[in-house]
Parts: C-alpha cells; structure tokens; sequence
C-alpha cells in the first residue's frame, strides 16, 4: 500500500511543484504595513492631549432659547486677571480656538461674520465679570447692524 502525500512530506519535488504553482509572485504581503499603521494610532491616540475650549462659569437660569452653537459667533468674557490692569478678558471663539481681541477687533469680527451670513452672537460671560463690562461687549456686538446676541447661561437642573 502506497503512502499518500501530504504538504507536509519532505520529499523536494513536492515542495517545488507546490512553491511553482503558487503563483507569479506580484502579491504583496501587507501584513506589517497595517501592523504600522495601527501602532500609529495606538502611539498618537495614548500621547496626544485633547485640550476644550476653557470652560466658562455662565449664570443659572429658568428659561432660555436654544442657539445652534455652530451657526453662530461666539464670544467669551473672563475675569481671570490676565487682561490689561486685570480686567477682564473677551475672546473671540473660532475654529481653531479662541483669540483674546480688544472691543473695536470685536466690532470688526462680528462685522464680518454677519457679512459672511452668520447674524447670531452669543456672549458666555463668567459669573465673576462686572455687569459694566459685559454692557460694553454687548454694546461693541451691537454697534453693527443686524445682529441678534444672545447671553450663554446653564440651565437650571429640575430636582
């Protein structure tokens, strides 16, 4: 009785009839190139740090409408310290962050987005600016014609 063949005979012209059969030898083995590319990720996902937007300590209210944040300029009011003499500070949020601006910049820049269709101005000021100031950057948002501002606030939790 005749020994039947296997791919695991030893037998040299086994090996070569298979090896030749293959194929022509154009395939690519991308094997390591997706094992890269996925510690890639691993790498960029572990190091890098997603920095928001600082977050702004808006008053509580009742009632309020909802503005499409994306369809709308945004403008921050702090009162960190930082400004000239430690006023406060008003940044003019984009999308690539937000850039301190003096109160004429800030006529400017709404002036242009309202030229590119974008009417809608909310001002987040935090809890601890003067109500003076938060009246002068209303006053620099409204000095250009057509624009609907609005006051961010954080809605009051029902308990």
């Amino acid at each position: 009785m005749a020994r039947k063949k296997t791919i695991f005979d030893t037998d040299e012209d086994s090996w070569k009839k298979k090896s030749m059969s293959r194929g022509t030898g154009d395939d690519l083995d991308i094997t390591p190139m997706i094992d890269v590319t996925f510690l890639l990720l691993i790498f960029f996902m572990v190091t890098s740090t997603m920095q928001a937007t600082q977050d702004s300590d808006v008053p509580v209210a009742r009632h309020g409408v909802g503005v499409d944040t994306r369809l709308s300029t945004t403008i921050l009011v702090h009162n960190d310290g930082n400004g000239i003499n430690g006023q406060s500070v008003v940044e003019f949020k984009e999308s690539g962050g937000a850039t301190e601006v003096s109160l004429e910049e800030l006529t400017a820049k709404v002036r242009e987005r309202v030229q590119n269709g974008v009417s809608d101005v909310i001002i987040k000021a935090d809890r601890g600016v003067p109500h003076g100031f938060v009246q002068e950057v209303t006053r620099a948002v409204t000095e250009v014609d057509g624009v609907k501002f609005y006051i961010g606030i954080e809605e009051k939790k029902n308990n």
